[in-house]
C-alpha cells in the first residue's frame, strides 16, 4: 500500500510538472496544427470507383460428367487467381492497357507505378458467396474508372485462358507420353511374343505344365511297361501250348490232300474279292488289277507248295483224309497277335522312354525360362496398364474441352458495373484533421514532460527529497502568495484564450469539411 501511494504521488508530481510547463503545449500545438491542418487541407481530393462481380462455380454438367471428365474445383482456381490477380504481370499489363506507363520516363518511375498500382487496387471477397469487391481511388475519377475496368477485365480473361492453356498444355503432354509408351508397348508385345514362339519351337511351356507333361510321359511309360510284361506273358503261355499241339488231324478214307487248308486261302479270297471289284470299274489291263492278279498267283503257289510238303510228310500207304487242325492255326493266330502287339507295345516304351529323357534333360532349364518369361509378362503389364491410363485421360481431357466449349464451368456475372461516384470519396479530413488535433496535443504533452524533467520545478517534499536524498524538516510558503496567484491565473487564461482559438480553427475546418465544402482549389483561386 505504501508502494502505491508513492506511485500515485509521483504520478501527481509529473502532472504538475507538466502543468507548470503548460506553455510548451501551447506552442507545440500552435506550431503542429495549423501547418498540419492546411497540408490536410490542401490534399487534392480523390475518387474511388468500384465494381462488384459474382462468379458462378456451380454447373449442371457435374453431376453428368462426374467420373467421365477431369474437373478442377472451380472455387479454388477462382481463389487462386484472386490472389495472383495483383502480380506484377498483371499489374504490368493493367498499366499498358490504362496508359499509365507512359506517364514513367525510367526504371524507377516505373517501379513506382507498379507499386503504387499494387498497393491502390483493392480486391475483398464476401466469403463462400464469391463475391468480389475491385475499388481503386486516383485524383483522376477517369483514370480510377480505367483501371478498375481493367482490373475486372484481367480477372475474367484470366480465369478463361489459364482453363484452355491449361487443357492444351495437358493434352500436348499427354499426347508425348502416350506415344512414347506405345512405343514401349508394342516393344513389349514383341519380345513377348517372339519369347513364346522360341519357346513354342523347344515344345517347353510353363514350369508347372512341364512337370505335369514328365509326371505324364511317366505314367504312360509305366502302364506301356506293364502291358509290355502282360503281352509277354500272354505270349509265352500260348507258345507252350502250341509246342504241344499237332498242326493236322489225319482221319482215314479219301484222298490225300481233299479238304486241306493252308494259311494262304483267306488272303486269296480277299484278294479275289478285290479283283471282282475292280473289273466292275476296270480292265484287264489296268494296273491294280494286273498286281492283284499276280500276287494271287504268288499265294497259290505258297498254298501248293505248303500242300505238297504236308502230303509228303504222310505216313506210307495212308488211305485216309487229312484235316487240319483247328486249335493249332487258332494258337499260330493268337501267337502271331500277340508277337504284333508286343512289337507295338515295345515301340510305345522306347518312344515314351526317349520323350522322358529328353524332358529330363530340359527340366534344368525350366526356372530360367520361366523367370524371363515373368519378367517380360510383367514389363508388358505395367507398359499396358501405364498406356490404358495415359490414354484415358486423354480422353478425359477432350471430353472435358468438349464440356467447356458446350457450358462454361464458370460464369462470370457483373452485379454492379465499374462506376466512379460524383463527389469525391476521399481523402477523409474529417478524421485527418482530428487525428493532427490529437497529435499536437500529444507532441505538447510530451515538450512539457521533457522539460518538466530537464529543468524540474519543486512542487512538494517527496519530490525535494528524491532529488537532494536530504531529510525535509518543514516547508515555508512564499512571501508574496497573492502575486503569485495573480500571475498563475493570467498564465491559464492565456493558456484557455489559446487553446479555445486552437479548436475554433480545428471547428473552422470541420464546419468547412462537414458542411460549407470550400476546396484549396477555389481559395487559391480567390486569392489569385
Amino acid at each position: 500500500m505504501k508502494e502505491l501511494n508513492l506511485a500515485l504521488e509521483m504520478v501527481v508530481i509529473y502532472l504538475q510538472g507538466i502543468w507548470l510547463r503548460r506553455r510548451y503545449i501551447i506552442i507545440t500545438a500552435w506550431l503542429f496544427c495549423p501547418i498540419g491542418w492546411l497540408l490536410v487541407f490542401n490534399l487534392p481530393p480523390t475518387y474511388q470507383a468500384d465494381a462488384k462481380l459474382y462468379v458462378e462455380t456451380r454447373s449442371v454438367l457435374d453431376p453428368v460428367l462426374a467420373g467421365l471428365a477431369i474437373r478442377n474445383d472451380p472455387s479454388q482456381e477462382i481463389e487462386l487467381m484472386a490472389r495472383t490477380l495483383l502480380s506484377r504481370p498483371n499489374l504490368e499489363k493493367i498499366a499498358r492497357q490504362t496508359d499509365l506507363d507512359i506517364t514513367a520516363t525510367n526504371d524507377q518511375q516505373y517501379e513506382q507505378l507498379i507499386d503504387h498500382l499494387k498497393n491502390g487496387i483493392t480486391l475483398t471477397s464476401s466469403g463462400r458467396e464469391n463475391i468480389y469487391n475491385i475499388s481503386y481511388s486516383d485524383p483522376s475519377s477517369h483514370l480510377a474508372l480505367k483501371v478498375v475496368q481493367e482490373t475486372l477485365n484481367s480477372f475474367v480473361e484470366g480465369k478463361i485462358g489459364n482453363a484452355s492453356a491449361d487443357n492444351r498444355k495437358a493434352a500436348e503432354f499427354l499426347d508425348v507420353q502416350i506415344r512414347d509408351y506405345e512405343t514401349r508397348l508394342i516393344e513389349s508385345e514383341k519380345r513377348l511374343s517372339e519369347f513364346k514362339k522360341e519357346q513354342m519351337s523347344r515344345s517347353i511351356g510353363s514350369e508347372q505344365d512341364y512337370y505335369g507333361r514328365i509326371e505324364a510321359e511317366r505314367q504312360r511309360l509305366a502302364d506301356a511297361r506293364l502291358q509290355e510284361r502282360q503281352i509277354k506273358s500272354q505270349l509265352d503261355n500260348a507258345r507252350m501250348q502250341l509246342e504241344g499241339e499237332e498242326p493236322v488231324a489225319f482221319e482215314s478214307g479219301g484222298a490225300a490232300t481233299s479238304g486241306m487248308t493252308s494259311k494262304y486261302d483267306e488272303r486269296i479270297r480277299q484278294l479275289e474279292s478285290q479283283l471282282d471289284a475292280l473289273l466292275i470299274r476296270f480292265t484287264e489291263n489296268h494296273p491294280d488289277v494286273v498286281e492283284i492278279k499276280n500276287m494271287i498267283k504268288q499265294l497259290e503257289e505258297a498254298r501248293d507248295t505248303e500242300l505238297s510238303a504236308v502230303a509228303q510228310a504222310m505216313p506210307s500207304g495212308f488211305n485216309g483224309s487229312l484235316n487240319q487242325n483247328h486249335v493249332y492255326q487258332e494258337l499260330r493266330l493268337t501267337v502271331a497277335r500277340l508277337e504284333n502287339e508286343l512289337s507295338a507295345v515295345r515301340v510305345i516304351v522306347d518312344d515314351s522312354q526317349n520323350k522322358l529323357n529328353e524332358l529330363e534333360e530340359k527340366r534344368s532349364i525350366i526356372p530360367d525360362i520361366e523367370a524371363k518369361f515373368a519378367g517380360l509378362n510383367r514389363d508388358y503389364e505395367l507398359t499396358k496398364s501405364k498406356y490404358e491410363e495415359l490414354v484415358s485421360r486423354r480422353d478425359s481431357i477432350d471430353l472435358s474441352v468438349k464440356a467447356e466449349q458446350s457450358s462454361q464451368e464458370v460464369q462470370f456475372r457483373i452485379i454492379e458495373p465499374p462506376r466512379v461516384p460524383i463527389n469525391p470519396s476521399g481523402p477523409n479530413r474529417v478524421v485527418m484533421y482530428t487525428g493532427v488535433l490529437i497529435a499536437g496535443i500529444v507532441l505538447g504533452l510530451f515538450m512539457a514532460f521533457a522539460r518538466s524533467q530537464l529543468q524540474p520545478v519543486v512542487t512538494s517534499a517527496l519530490q525535494l527529497r528524491t532529488i537532494t536524498e536530504f531529510p525535509v524538516f518543514g516547508m515555508v510558503s512564499h512571501t508574496e502568495k497573492h502575486k503569485l496567484l495573480r500571475q498563475n491565473r493570467q498564465h491559464l487564461f492565456y493558456f484557455i484564450l489559446l487553446s479555445g482559438a486552437l479548436l475554433t480553427g480545428y471547428t473552422l475546418f470541420m464546419i468547412n469539411e462537414l458542411v460549407v465544402g470550400i476546396t484549396s482549389t477555389q481559395v487559391w483561386g480567390w486569392l489569385t
